[in-house]
């Protein structure tokens, strides 16, 4: 489907010069990076989305002529509260930037000398208050602002804090959460404050379906859904509020020019928007969609396979195929794993289950990479159900307990080196136990075969699991290997966000007693907790 590497160097101008037809996804093998067919979704780990025709045709149009940031910022506004019926709206650097700058226009507004001084607040009122409920990742961009975050867990304690924040933040898809408050009862407890909702990968409509329930602000991606460009974001709403955020952010001498947008960008991103909020488009869209979906049915055996459509709602905007298999020795990080190794086909890695994935077709081109991707996966369930049928008894683990223990756990990060205290345990093949550092305690579980061990070391800060991935081999009593290191949510949990941030150096020694270990924690000023082995 896609070109391979090749080992002779030409370089990108030669290509681009050249009049020779390039096949889709040349310019990444041209990197020695290798394409995937996404049928993921549009997350940004894997590219987003593409630009439809038509917001290329507007970024090619921007790009032949300058303008003015400040005018371009005025006729944007204007037109993003014509096709939306907000009071206005602007185009950011990502709508993780569109919180930024709806954060700095809540604490300071445009006032000089305080957009000036940011993150510092100077006894402003700078209490950002969520539902704790609602809390998630990119949520800390808030704090790098300069406000505190106070999260809340009922109406009595909204209405307590009310008077002393700046902007109450919501997150578009946890509304429905267990226990969830509604927007319009948050609305009745906090009066005239600032609500801004994160809706970054939700739709946006005319009216908006969160300013119309009485929101002030609200964030969309515009390199998800929309298919703008990749790196763009939209806050609409207030005027006064939208035209801060705009003076807090680049081009100006602010807090926010680092969350630059180019000019071709914002025009891509409000046509994107506009094509959005056209019905005969969308309804384009829906059509293939479920074209592309049941031509991957109808090429799926159903001796292998039982499948169906699930409908698009609010919050997952496209249909999607749900794949089940019978063999339970097949599990679907197996599926996932050889899809993309063996075929570079990315599927979901969070939305699975033990026998189910699922096929988004957002980012799919055309009925060939359907048809492709059935055929890739009956030839992986086919590979991996005659593997299960044929492996061979598992050998007898090793009995020997040699990784039991005390452990001094050594990681070299990129910046600076970091000792650890592992806590180990070991029945036949399988370690358990518990992994510390200065100011973080987990669980930590993995499998020793012979002389070499994996281990995954888990624990929670704020809103994430954090995980080290650790790896190596037992030489003269000491481990030598790597960490792999990431973070996950508890709602997107996946092996690729699991190892997201990179590898790093790691070697572990024995301790040779508890009070070892009490002496390194001691040394590293970490309190010593009441389940240590003493």
């Amino acid at each position: 489907m896609f070109m391979t590497s090749s080992p002779q160097f030409r370089s990108l101008a030669d290509q681009l010069r050249s009049n020779e037809e390039h096949p889709p996804g040349w310019i990444y093998d041209a990197l020695r990076v290798q394409p995937i067919i996404n049928c993921a979704g549009t997350r940004s780990s894997f590219g987003g989305s593409n630009p439809i025709p038509m917001v290329e045709r507007a970024m090619n149009a921007a790009s032949e002529a300058f303008v003015d940031m400040d005018e371009l910022a005025e006729g944007v506004g204007q037109y993003i509260a014509q096709i939306t019926g907000a009071e206005w709206g602007i185009v950011t650097a990502g709508s993780v930037a569109a919180l930024a700058l709806a954060t700095a226009a809540c604490i300071v507004g445009n006032e000089p000398i305080a957009m000036t001084r940011l993150p510092k607040c100077c006894g402003l009122k700078n209490r950002v208050l969520i539902p704790r409920a609602h809390r998630f990742p990119y949520d800390s961009v808030i704090s790098i602002v300069g406000a505190e975050l106070v999260p809340f867990d009922s109406l009595e304690s909204l209405a307590e804090l009310t008077e002393s924040a700046c902007m109450i933040c919501l997150l578009g898809r946890a509304e429905t959460a267990e226990g969830g408050m509604s927007l319009e009862a948050i609305r009745e407890c906090v009066g005239h404050k600032p609500i801004v909702v994160d809706a970054a990968g939700l739709s946006p409509g005319k009216p908006d379906p969160w300013i119309s329930r009485g929101a002030t602000l609200s964030i969309y991606s515009g390199g998800k859904y929309l298919r703008g460009p990749q790196s763009t974001g939209l806050l609409i709403g207030s005027e006064q509020l939208v035209r801060a955020a705009w003076a807090n952010g680049p081009p100006h001498f602010s807090f926010g020019r680092a969350m630059k947008v180019g000019k071709e960008e914002i025009v891509g991103a409000v046509v994107a928007l506009e094509a959005w909020l056209t019905p005969s488009l969308r309804a384009m869209d829906e059509e293939k969609w479920f074209r592309l979906l049941r031509t991957i049915s109808t090429h799926l055996s159903p001796d292998l396979f039982r499948v169906s459509i699930q409908p698009s709602s609010w919050s997952s905007l496209t249909p999607r195929l749900k794949v089940c298999w019978a063999n339970e020795r097949i599990t679907a990080d197996d599926i996932v794993a050889r899809m993309l190794h063996g075929f570079r086909i990315q599927l979901p890695d969070f939305h699975s289950s033990e026998n189910v994935v699922l096929v988004d077709p957002f980012n799919l081109f055309d009925e060939e990479q359907a048809r492709f991707v059935a055929r890739s996966l009956e030839t992986v369930v086919q590979t991996l159900q005659s593997e299960a049928e044929n492996a061979p008894e598992a050998a007898v683990p090793n009995p020997s307990d040699v990784f039991a223990g005390l452990w001094s756990s050594t990681v070299n990060f990129a910046s600076r080196v970091e000792e650890h205290a592992m806590e180990l345990t070991q029945e036949g093949a399988a370690i358990s136990g518990r992994y510390r550092g200065d100011v973080f305690e987990g669980s930590i579980t993995g499998v020793a075969t012979g002389n070499e061990i994996y281990l995954v070391a888990r624990h929670e800060a704020d809103q994430m699991e954090l995980y080290y991935c650790l790896e190596g081999r037992l030489r003269d009593g000491i481990i030598d290997g790597s960490a792999r290191l990431g973070a996950m949510t508890r709602e997107l949990r996946s092996p690729s966000l699991r190892k997201q941030f990179g590898n790093a150096g790691w070697t572990a020694k024995p301790l040779s007693s508890a009070s070892g270990l009490s002496a390194l924690l001691k040394r590293r000023g970490v309190a010593q907790s009441s389940d240590v082995g003493v």
